[in-house]
């Protein structure tokens, strides 16, 4: 834009000098076209700007990680004879990791809408938010440029990896198996239901039976027993500055997660939700559970400088000590792993370090983050 102003300024320059030395109609009207072809140009453009609308066009709501996913950017201007220049500014944001990204592109806004296909992928797991950061219109000349907000953004869920895992102690097995539940109090058993009834507003749609529904001709629900005992608390802190290591992780515990509801065994996650700056406990016993669980995890989750998870987790909640308890870190001390078997007593406790190189303790699983499949396959709960 400076390069077009100073061009016009010469121009307009040597206009004014001809029409000094040449004194007649031509210079004279050659000099007044100079002067008010900015002004018609930005009236135009003033014009346009208002018919200018753009807007993002994502079609998956989650990829994998280093799936390609197409991203569609249309722009049109309703004015039919206003054409102008415009650059566009996408900025896609990994919410997790707090990366951001910028592409330019530079579209002639027509009556006819013109759209730009780009293809992004992401190598570690989050939340992209992919946005119109700016609209910038310029006018013909490029003497102008006005912006223009835009309101268009989407969330794309980058999930972790999947990685199979060899089994489950039978030590584990024995310990859940022990849990029994409570007949007098509501709660979140799937395996026990204690009671069906009418549909109410707020009742999940999964907890509809029906079969009954269809019997009665009406929304039936089922009520689940309360766990006195709970099963499984699974939980991490991100205690990483390493993006390799936070996506590591994420692969780690998003893999257990899986393979615990395969195995139809309920369990609970922990997390620290660094946005809000508190600890949130999450049930989780079938898949739309853990996509939900996860969705919130890679949106407000950031990376800790010190084990928030560890310092206000608690045992039982008000029931007996959980049966197993699987805490997954990037960095642990001996302090730290005093303090879990201290606020966690009564637990089997399992800690897993998912870091570069395997260790020399004892008292922890090492996940070799540059290795993970490899590890996760040999990794018995």
């Amino acid at each position: 834009m400076i390069t077009k102003r100073l061009k016009y300024g010469a121009l307009l320059l040597a206009a004014f000098v001809f029409h000094i030395f040449v004194v007649d109609y031509i210079s004279f009207w050659i000099l007044v076209f100079l002067l008010m072809l900015p002004l018609v140009s930005l009236f135009i453009t003033v014009l346009a700007m208002n018919g200018v609308t753009a807007e993002l066009i994502i079609k998956k709501a989650s990829i994998q990680k280093n799936e390609s996913l197409p991203i569609h950017l249309k722009i049109c201007n309703k004015y039919l004879l206003l054409a102008c220049r415009c650059r566009v500014t996408l900025t896609i944001r990994n919410e997790l990791l707090q990366q951001e990204q910028e592409r330019l592109f530079f579209i002639t806004a027509g009556h006819s809408k013109e759209t730009v296909e780009q293809v992004i992928s992401s190598k570690y797991c989050g939340m992209l938010r992919c946005s119109i950061a700016e609209l910038r219109i310029y006018d013909a000349l490029g003497l102008f440029s006005f912006r223009k907000n835009i309101d268009s953004s989407y969330f794309v869920a980058v999930l972790p990896s999947v990685y199979p895992l060899m089994a489950i102690s039978s030590a584990v097995l024995q310990d859940i198996d022990n849990n029994i539940t409570s007949r007098t109090m509501k709660g979140n058993d799937p395996s026990e239901i204690m009671d069906v009834r009418e549909y109410r507003d707020g009742d999940r749609l999964a907890r509809i039976h029906w079969k009954l529904s269809d019997k009665y001709e009406q929304l039936m629900v089922k009520d689940f027993c309360d766990p006195i005992s709970n099963d499984v608390l699974l939980l991490f802190d991100l205690n990483s500055n390493s993006d390799e290591k936070i996506s590591g992780l994420l692969d780690a515990v998003y893999s257990i997660s899986d393979f615990l509801i395969k195995n139809q065994i309920v369990y609970e996650i922990q997390w620290y939700d660094s946005v809000h700056e508190r600890t949130v406990l999450t049930n989780i016993a079938q898949n739309n559970d853990l996509q939900l669980a996860f969705e919130a995890i890679m949106t407000n989750c950031r990376h800790q400088k010190q084990s928030w998870v560890l310092k206000n987790c608690s045992n039982g909640y008000g029931h007996k000590p959980y049966s197993v308890v699987l805490y997954l870190c990037s960095e642990i001390t001996s302090n730290s792993i005093d303090l879990i078997h201290k606020r966690l007593a009564g637990s089997r406790i399992n800690i897993l370090l998912v870091a570069d190189a395997t260790g020399t303790r004892t008292d922890v699983t090492n996940v070799d983050v540059k290795n993970i499949r490899e590890s996760m396959s040999k990794l018995v709960i």
